[in-house]
């Protein structure tokens, strides 16, 4: 079973918070899922470099982490293998709400994290999003 760390971040801007939805891509598990920034740490990549790395291929943003909010684990299978992956996840700010998608996603929106809609969001996000909402 391979192992991955990875790292997200629920970045706020102006009292909202980003979501990105999933494009169809090769590594891609939850196409059209909506998810927040982040990725898997390679191999001795400090953990916060890693994720400020992942943030802006993904983004084009640059923030500043905050604390960790949450540490999720799925155990899933990808393209026939099984894989255990342990996500932590952190708070950030960023001072621009100007986003350049990767192609990883295809859209993104700043929503109120206190108002969740219907969208369908990866696992374990809609349960972090209202976590952040009570604070």
């Amino acid at each position: 079973m391979k192992l991955f760390i990875g790292a997200k971040a629920l970045i706020s801007h102006e009292g909202k918070v980003l979501v990105l939805r999933e494009a169809t891509y090769d590594e891609g598990t939850n196409e059209g899922k909506w998810d927040i920034p982040g990725g898997r740490i390679e191999a001795e990549e400090p953990i916060l470099e890693g994720l400020s790395r992942e943030i802006h291929e993904e983004t084009g943003l640059n923030v500043e982490v905050g604390e960790v909010v949450g540490v999720f684990e799925t155990f899933p299978t990808i393209k026939g293998e099984a894989c255990h992956i342990v996500r932590i996840f952190y708070t950030a700010q960023s001072t621009s709400s100007e986003v350049r998608l990767s192609g990883d996603h295809d859209q993104y929106e700043w929503i109120d994290p206190s108002n969740l809609d219907d969208r369908e969001y990866v696992s374990s996000l809609r349960e972090l999003l209202g976590k952040v909402a009570k604070k």
